[in-house]
């Protein structure tokens, strides 16, 4: 079985991804391309130490890869983004973020430009920076590429259904939970900017982000969905037409209390290397809502999510996946998907359709 750290090159002719690496720290830069070079699949064609010289370089080479990192001398990662964007240059920028305040403001506003992707730049010695490039960085350079190798569509509302024989909600669901990674805060925008204005139920949203993040990512879907986004605390009371992200770096569960529900922020141990886990949420989903909720699976690497849609399917829910053509990366929804586990497999326009109609006492 393909792990994160084995993913090869498929279904293309090209056996090589170009790379450019902009960032104003030296040493970074040798250390990507001292381990880069000892991958045959990835190959590094430039590096600058601000947007301004990058640009030129970006024009003559199109890259498959850029890696842009934020705060730099002359110009900016966000600013040598607009010009790129500007420019319709085909390059996947990943932005190399730092985990600050303003670090994670920045990198959701790059994400909102265009960018596809993140990392934030870990703190330590040498062996743990390489050991980050090798387990965390290469295989995110080579999910977004293979994504854009194998030529799927990027219009995220093409009618891409596909219903599995016999399925049916015999229930409407009170409550919705989606499981979502790399890609997720671009896929959630589209998400919630199309979801019903006449929404009435509840959603948990367990995105893998770090802390900080993941309270201005609920700022930002806020500002363009019909029901307010919060990230959520330990404690709170469960509401009707209301949104709660699982906090970066914990874990969220939802739990019976009284006739109502409450959350419960947790330091639980990571699951498959995740915090705030996907597994973690749905399970506790299936044991408080059982037929009353919807589980949904969106773009993400690896195969979080899969056992606790496993755990929601046991106990009756409806399993809703995002479909292949509009992921970032298809990862998390594959299995699934391949195992024949998912209710239905829609674009991200459809999902937020069918978490309205789903919704509705009268549906059926």
């Amino acid at each position: 079985m393909e792990t994160r750290s084995t993913l090869s090159l498929r279904n293309t002719e090209k056996t090589e991804i170009s790379v450019m690496v902009v960032d104003d720290s030296l040493t970074y830069r040798n250390l990507l391309r001292d381990v880069f070079s000892h991958d045959p699949e990835i190959k590094l064609i430039g590096t600058a130490m601000n947007g301004k010289l990058a640009l030129p370089k970006i024009r003559l080479s199109a890259p498959d890869i850029i890696l842009l990192d934020q705060e730099m001398p002359e110009m900016t990662g966000l600013e040598a983004l607009e010009y790129i964007r500007k420019e319709n240059v085909r390059s996947k920028v990943i932005m190399l973020s730092s985990h600050t305040v303003k670090g994670a403001k920045v990198t959701l506003r790059a994400l909102e430009l265009g960018a596809a992707d993140f990392i934030t730049k870990p703190e330590g010695g040498l062996a743990h920076l390489i050991e980050f490039i090798e387990k965390e960085l290469i295989p995110k350079i080579k999910g977004l590429w293979e994504k854009t190798a194998i030529q799927y569509t990027e219009k995220i509302d093409t009618p891409v259904t596909r219903i599995h024989p016999g399925t049916s909600k015999k229930n409407f669901a009170e409550v919705c939970a989606i499981g979502i990674s790399t890609g997720g805060p671009v896929a959630l925008r589209v998400l919630f900017s199309h979801l019903s204005q006449e929404y009435t139920g509840t959603i948990f949203i367990a995105q893998h982000m770090p802390t900080l993040f993941t309270e201005y990512l609920a700022e930002s879907l806020s500002e363009i969905s019909p029901i307010p986004v919060i990230e959520a605390r330990d404690g709170m009371t469960v509401a009707p037409a209301m949104a709660y992200i699982a906090p970066g770096g914990r874990q969220m569960l939802i739990e019976k209390f009284g006739n109502g529900h409450k959350i419960r922020i947790t330091d639980l141990p990571e699951e498959k290397l995740c915090k705030p886990s996907v597994n973690a949420l749905f399970r506790s989903v299936a044991d408080s809502y059982g037929e009353k909720a919807i589980g949904i699976i969106m773009t993400g690497m690896g195969e979080d999510g899969y056992l606790g849609l496993q755990k929601m399917k046991n106990s009756g829910s409806y399993l809703l996946g995002q479909s292949r053509e509009t992921c970032s990366i298809y990862g998390m929804p594959a299995r699934p998907e391949r195992e024949g586990l998912l209710d239905e497999v829609l674009s991200i326009r459809e999902l937020a359709e069918k978490i309205y109609s789903l919704s509705r006492k009268n549906h059926i």
